[in-house]
């Protein structure tokens, strides 16, 4: 069944490359059947967060109504970035399949230096928080 859902990833990705996207697609499946089956759109979308895993997650829980996933696995053409594993963590996914990843090929690493700061209005930003995890 790994080898299914990862192949039925493939030719999303390739349908998104046929649209001008990256070649990456993603499937989400709970109980062997699939969720939701998407490909990378951030050139049709206009968004850098529409990787083919956001998709995929976004899609399955409109699908079935809730954030939350847990007992799905998600298949990936590529190795799931750092903002797509904490979106899958958050959706309580615990199981990712995924083909081929950065050591496998030359793929660019982002050079891009951020520039940090925090503390900015702290007590009004940590009275947010604690009044929503406060307990009861």
């Amino acid at each position: 069944m790994q080898e299914q859902f990862m192949l039925m990833a493939i030719e999303k990705a390739r349908e998104g490359v046929k649209e001008g996207q990256e070649p990456f697609g993603s499937c989400v499946v709970r109980d062997g059947k699939v969720l939701s089956l998407t490909n990378n759109t951030i050139s049709q979308d206009n968004d850098p967060t529409a990787h083919a895993e956001m998709n995929a997650i976004r899609k399955a829980c409109k699908t079935i109504g809730s954030s939350d996933l847990t007992g799905c696995e998600i298949y990936a053409t590529f190795k799931p970035c750092e903002m797509c594993m904490e979106a899958i963590k958050r959706a309580g996914i615990r199981t990712v399949y995924y083909g081929a990843g950065p050591g496998d090929v030359e793929y660019p690493s982002s050079s891009i230096e951020l520039s940090v700061q925090s503390g900015i209005t702290l007590d009004e930003c940590l009275n947010l928080v604690s009044v929503k995890y406060s307990p009861l």
